[in-house]
Formats: structure tokens, sequence, C-alpha cells
């Protein structure tokens, strides 16, 4: 970085007499100032630096400045500097319009149709790469891009800088020769459960409401009823089912606690519209499976417009892990959360009828337990063949 910011902002050379060179050095360590030693009796130094430099060495060594050198040294010598200000203004102005431009369009939501579909149908409904944003209405395009294509079913356009992205949900095929059924079957019990609601919608019923089933026992037999006329079919209709069951959770007391001690550059890109410049990258698996931390620096203009660049980079964080131990109400608190996410992923899509909880210490840690009663639908089809 020292290197950079000498080119950047100008650096100067100092020349000094071989035998002085070490306690040269020696000096502007102590002064803390950054500079390059040469064995042939140079000492690069940045500009900013050099009164310092001046103030150290005068009277006491020998020595002789270069002129300024660097970016900002070949700035200074420029003679027409009225117009490179007019250019670093122009270019300016450029990328600031450009910064109303729409540069690129990401499409997601597409199954069936392409990219490139999605895009010719945006282009008829008035949006495309290229056009003002300040000139774009995109309710209107998002209506007119619906109208014109009965795959998609809902649109959205969002802006992230000059990117456009496109999210799209596509129709779903509602025939119903696409949901008829081949062959025969019966429906049977999908758990151990209690009958609480059954409506036949083909078929013929072989249990009712308080009926005690297992796991695999027929429900809905495949027979058309003698009133039906009779003969095989694809068993169907919705039974209701209920279950009792206890979801379980132990907690040890002893667990592994990490802490964060620090964070390490991997990798950083300079992003210019949709393409990415490699600043720094930490090649090899040094970081694979490590927690990773990305943070994006955006650029404004007048801290209103955003520039279509931004400079991206990746830490990996580094961690320290120690032993500890829960207390008795961390215990409890932890197993408590531990077994209400664990009753939620076991009743989703379920009614809740009646729930208690108990728990209890042991040796290693504690355990907590809720004994669940819910409805379900329990039947699921069970094919079969005729011969």
């Amino acid at each position: 970085m020292a290197r950079i910011d000498a080119w950047v902002f100008g650096y100067r050379k100092i020349s000094i007499p071989r035998e002085h060179l070490p306690t040269a050095s020696s000096l502007l360590v102590r002064a803390g100032i950054i500079a390059t030693v040469k064995s042939e009796g140079t000492i690069t130094v940045r500009e900013r630096d050099v009164p310092a430099v001046r103030t150290i060495l005068g009277g006491k060594i020998p020595f002789s400045e270069s002129e300024v050198m660097g970016a900002f040294g070949a700035f200074r010598r420029i003679k027409h500097k009225r117009s490179i200000g007019a250019a670093i203004l122009v270019g300016l102005v450029i990328v600031f319009i450009c910064s109303y431009l729409v540069w690129d369009i990401r499409v997601s939501g597409n199954e069936s149709m392409t990219d490139t579909e999605v895009s010719r149908l945006l282009s008829e409904a008035g949006f495309q790469i290229g056009d003002f944003w300040h000139k774009t209405d995109r309710a209107d395009v998002e209506t007119k891009l619906l109208s014109l294509c009965d795959e998609i079913s809902w649109v959205n356009i969002n802006r992230r800088g000059t990117v456009a992205y496109v999210s799209i949900i596509e129709s779903k095929n509602t025939d119903e020769e696409s949901t008829s059924y081949e062959g025969y079957a019966n429906v049977v019990a999908d758990f151990d459960c209690v009958i609480e609601e059954i409506d036949v919608f083909a078929g013929t019923p072989l249990v009712k409401p308080g009926d005690v089933v297992k796991k695999g026992d027929l429900l809905i037999l495949g027979v058309l009823p003698a009133e039906s006329g009779s003969g095989f079919t694809y068993a169907s209709g919705s039974v209701v089912g209920r279950i009792s069951d206890t979801v379980t959770v132990e907690v040890p007391r002893e667990y592994e606690r990490k802490e964060r001690t620090g964070e390490r550059l991997c990798e950083r890109k300079l992003n210019i519209f949709n393409f990415s410049i490699n600043i720094f990258k930490l090649y090899g698996n040094s970081y694979k499976g490590c927690d990773i931390i990305e943070d994006v620096k955006v650029f404004s203009l007048l801290g209103e417009k955003k520039l279509p660049f931004s400079v991206s980079s990746k830490y990996i964080a580094n961690y320290d892990s120690t032993v500890a131990s829960y207390t008795d109400e961390q215990l409890t608190r932890v197993a408590a959360s531990r077994l209400g996410a664990a009753c939620a992923l076991r009743l989703a899509e379920c009614d809740l009828v009646k729930i208690k909880t108990y728990g209890r210490f042991t040796d290693d840690g504690y355990t907590m337990s809720s004994h669940v009663v819910f409805l379900k639908e329990v039947g699921k089809p069970a094919e079969f063949t005729v011969e």
C-alpha cells in the first residue's frame, strides 16, 4: 500500500553518501518515516514526508533530492494543466450520465423460458439496455410484459445501481388432463392415528370418525359402490386424523464457545459496471470452510447518485474455541428455544389440539419434551393393478 500511495501522490529519491546510509536510515526509522533504502545510496520517501526528512538530515548528513516523481510529479510537469482538468471534468460528467443508464438486465425465476426470450419481451414492452432510468415507467413495462406473454403470471423490475434485476414467476399448467390419474389406487393411512373426519371423492370408505388405524391400513377402497355402477377407480378423498407424538431435545451442559479474534483480507475486487477486476486474491485452500465476511463499498456523486463502480472485499473471520458450561437457567432457556423450533417443524401444516411440556436435569445436561396432539391429513394413495 505504501508503494501505491507514493506512486499516486508523489515521491522523491534522496541521494546520500554510502558511508552515511546506515545512520540516515536509523534516523528516519526513529522518526516513523516510511522509506525504501537501496544499497547504491538512495532512499525513496513519499512527497508528504520530504519536509520532515530535510529537517532530520539537514546539517547532519549531506544529501541531494530529485524532483517529484510518480503520478503527482508527472501531473506537475505537464504544461497544459487546464486541458487535463477539463478532461477530468468531462470524464466525471460522462460517468454521471452513465449512472442514469441501464447497463445490464439480469433475469431470475425463469425455468422454461430463456434469458434471451425474456429480454426480447422486455424490449417489446419498451425496456432494454441503454434506456434512461428516469424515463422508464417500470409499472407500465411490467403490465405490458404480462399482456405480451401468457407464460408469465408475475413480474417485478428492481434497480440496483445501473443493473436491472427482473424477477418473474411462470404460469403453471392447470389443464385438467395433466392432473388425471392412470390405473387404480386405494387410500391408506400414512400415520398411526384416530380418524376425525373423512370425505370421500371417489371409492368406498372403510373407516368412520372415531376409528383407530395403524400406518398402512386401508381407509378408502378403490372400488366404486354398487349405486355408482361398481368397478374399480382411483380412490381419492380427504382423511383427517388425530395424531399423538412426543418431541424431545437434549442439551449438554458443556459446549464449545467461539470468540472472534479478528479478520484477514482474502480477496478484493474493483467492480465496474458488469465487470470485476481482481486487485488482491489469496489463492489456495487456506480459507476453505472458514467464515467469510463480505463488504461492498459503493461510491456516489455528491452523496446522491450512485456511480457504476464499487469495491468489494472479503475477509476471513478468525476464531478461538474454548469449552464453556451453561448455568441451570441458560440450560432451560436453550432447551426451550430448540424444542420450540423442533415443534414448529413437526407441526408444520398441522392443527394443534393440545401440547404438554416437561423437562428434567440429567448428569450431562437437560432434557425437555413436549407431548403434542394435532390434526393432519393422513391418507396417501397406494396404486394397484387389476389383471
